[in-house]
């Protein structure tokens, strides 16, 4: 099976969701539409929820596009959606990207800080991750 659904569990002040996705372009629209479907049901707007939309396939286009094979046998990378009251925010990492220097990324980190309230590049140990957040506004 090339996508997994790895978890959803409750925690305190929300749920987490997270995927599972191989290095294919073909699964970005499986991020997407897991990025709309909950957005809709935490009540964003038809514009917010298509700005994650188009956050979240600019950041797995960005990964997907970066990633050289290696000898893993089923490559992916991870999704986590965390979803608040007020806010959702959405890590993507992986333990196979080196950290991306800024003019590799800088396109698809403007195109992803224009459409989310907070972005943020993290680098720990081996793994990369990109962190960006939408608040709910009413």
């Amino acid at each position: 099976m090339d996508f997994q659904a790895l978890d959803c569990t409750n925690h305190i002040g929300g749920s987490s969701i997270e995927l599972e996705l191989p290095y294919n372009p073909v699964y970005v629209s499986s991020a997407r539409l897991t990025a709309s479907s909950i957005a809709t049901h935490m009540g964003f707007d038809i514009e917010k929820i298509e700005e994650i939309e188009s956050a979240i396939s600019t950041a797995c286009t960005y990964f997907i596009d970066s990633y050289h094979p290696s000898k893993e046998n089923f490559p992916m990378f991870t999704i986590e959606f965390h979803v608040q009251e007020k806010e959702l925010e959405i890590f993507i990492s992986s333990n196979l990207l080196p950290y991306p220097y800024e003019s590799n990324i800088t396109s698809d980190m403007t195109m992803i800080t224009n459409l989310m309230d907070d972005v943020q590049l993290q680098q720990q140990d081996t793994k990369f991750q990109i962190q960006m957040s939408k608040k709910l506004s009413f």
